[in-house]
């Protein structure tokens, strides 16, 4: 498993890492951290204020980088160092496309929003092709708590396969989640309908209910069998309402570690859809929250 952890010196940053750390499998992990620095312009004044400029930046560049070094040590990790000058959200993107897995903070040092993302994670959450591991506060010495979405898409499959490759299930409570959507077909009884007459209308919709629920059941048992049958530590729920918000209030009231949540692929018909509820998720979640999408 290649991971790439991307730095700015800013406490957020830090804290994925630290996340990443304890979250990823360490069975053939290798760790490469990248820094990008600003690019420079050439000023007017000339060679001496670049080679002054090039100077200050190679070495915020060596503190940040071996600051993430040593932070990653402390976690039983040794890692390569990279730097790259040039835009961020571009270097990464393009960076990514050779590692199974992109973790960076949920925002940068010169984010100034308090809540969300910052415009570098937001724009990987939304348009990288591979795994991103948007990282917020690490877990603690219990063991990891793991939620994850399902509803039988291929994002929502691809998520169940990346568990066993990216995390060591043996020690973690995963919590497989399906939401409901709350139906709202609007009936209005006839006029000479009376109160008694039964509401064939209302009937079906029961009945439909059953039948979601049923086959939401079925779904759940063929996820828990893809990913660990008998583990105890593995339970199953249903919820019903608008599926981010659903998945948020999960995430919120269970005290997990880690949200795992597919997206579509662009050429996915359900891409909005699906990409909106991942977004969202990422966006909002009080936890770490890997995003995997479908590959092209």
């Amino acid at each position: 498993m290649r991971v790439l952890l991307t730095t700015d010196g800013s406490k957020e940053s830090i804290a994925a890492m630290r996340a990443a750390s304890r979250l990823l499998s360490s069975e053939d992990r290798k760790v490469d951290v990248l820094y990008v620095a600003p690019e420079l312009r050439s000023p007017k004044s000339g060679n001496i204020a670049r080679r002054s400029m090039e100077d200050r930046v190679a070495a915020e560049t060596r503190r940040i980088l071996g600051e993430a070094k040593g932070i990653l040590a402390e976690e039983g990790i040794d890692a390569l160092t990279l730097s790259e000058s040039g835009s961020p959200a571009n270097v990464i993107m393009h960076d990514a496309e050779d590692y199974d897995i992109t973790v960076i903070g949920a925002k940068g040092r010169d984010t100034r929003s308090a809540a969300g993302l910052g415009p570098v994670a937001s724009r990987l959450v939304e348009h990288a092709s591979g795994c991103v591991l948007v990282g917020r506060e690490p877990p603690g010495d219990r063991g990891m708590r793991m939620l994850v979405p399902v509803d039988g898409s291929a994002g929502s499959e691809q998520a169940l396969d990346t568990l066993s490759s990216f995390f060591d299930l043996e020690s973690a409570e995963i919590t497989l989640l399906h939401v409901q959507e709350t139906l709202w077909l609007p009936y209005e009884p006839p006029a000479e309908q009376s109160r008694e007459s039964p509401d064939p209308d209302a009937s079906q919709n029961n009945q439909l209910s059953r039948e979601l629920r049923l086959e939401a059941e079925e779904l759940l048992a063929e996820s828990r069998i893809r990913v660990l049958e008998h583990h105890p530590g593995v339970t199953t729920s249903i919820r019903e309402g608008n599926p981010a918000n659903e998945i948020l209030s999960e995430a919120d009231q269970g005290d997990y570690d880690l949200v795992v949540v597919g997206a579509g692929g662009a050429s996915e018909m359900k891409h909005s859809i699906l990409g909106s509820v991942s977004t969202k998720v990422a966006w909002n979640a009080p936890c770490s929250v890997l995003v995997v999408r479908v590959q092209e």
